[in-house]
């Protein structure tokens, strides 16, 4: 994974930060919204990978969040 640094709403369209160009293949993306967060998948997406996103990225969210709540005690 890599952070590519923060997306802004501007008047309805999504800027995206200069490194996002030196990655980014697709010029459009599937915007997929998980719990509170948002991602930007590259397309096609079919059901499987979106499945399969939705997986990792929940588990993803509740190991931070339980890492998070460990370092707060």
């Amino acid at each position: 994974m890599k952070y590519l640094g923060i997306v802004k709403k501007e008047n309805g369209t999504l800027v995206v930060p200069d490194a996002f160009k030196d990655v980014a293949e697709s010029r459009t993306y599937e915007a997929v919204q998980v719990g509170e967060d948002i991602l930007l998948l590259s397309t096609p997406l079919d059901r499987e990978r979106l499945k399969k996103i939705e997986e990792l990225t929940g588990s993803s969210i509740r190991d931070h969040r339980k890492t998070l709540e460990g370092l707060a005690k």
